[in-house]
């Protein structure tokens, strides 16, 4: 009988990083950036104090990573989309459910931003912060206009297409909690398109 050996120990390198800044978005949603210190995030987290500045410079820069993290994560998905070979109103669809999953997960976080409580981080990160978004708008828009081109179709005003499909993506989630309306956001993806794409049917 051979002797049996020990599996390995197989270590993310990132999860710890991950499990901090998940602390982080979670206390910014209880609280005010300033009412947080940085022993909060350490013993939300599960790590020591010192862990923290291993990753990041300071508390201004952890918190300015937290917004931008979840940021790049849809920006990752808005990637991956765009390379699944979805087709005209097919990938418009697909795109509203990205975006919709996506306020699904961060409802709360999110909220933050809305709220106007970002980390006082500088003009700097907050400049980081901005870029981020502008990014993934252009994403959404670069979706958007081959979509249109799948069809045929030009957009009129690209820019103001993709800033009102995020809109109408954002207001779907306002309306969830508004009205209180239980399950995934993402089963409000027909009605965003059909809306984004045909209007409101207002004659005035």
């Amino acid at each position: 009988m051979s002797p049996t050996h020990p599996r390995p120990v197989v270590r993310d390198p990132g999860a710890k990083k991950r499990r901090i800044l998940e602390a982080a978005r979670l206390l910014l949603i209880e609280r005010d950036f300033q009412d947080i210190v940085l022993d909060d995030v350490a013993q939300r987290a599960g790590v020591a104090k010192g862990t923290l500045f291993l990753y990041f410079k300071s508390k201004e820069e952890l918190f300015s990573c937290a917004f931008t993290d979840t940021a790049d994560a849809l920006g990752l998905e808005l990637e991956a989309l765009a390379k699944t070979g979805a087709r005209g109103k097919e990938l418009v669809l697909a795109a509203a459910r990205v975006v919709l999953a996506h306020f699904d997960r961060n409802r709360d976080f999110l909220g933050q931003l809305g709220a106007g409580r970002t980390p006082n981080c500088g003009a700097r990160s907050r400049e980081t912060l901005q870029e981020k978004y502008r990014e993934n708008q252009s994403l959404i828009l670069a979706l958007l206009v081959q979509s249109a081109a799948d069809g045929g179709r030009t957009l009129r005003d690209p820019e103001y297409a993709a800033a009102a499909f995020i809109g109408l993506c954002r207001s779907a989630a306002v309306r969830k909690v508004l009205y209180r309306r239980d399950g995934a956001l993402e089963r409000d993806a027909q009605a965003v398109v059909a809306f984004f794409l045909d209007g409101s049917g207002l004659s005035l």
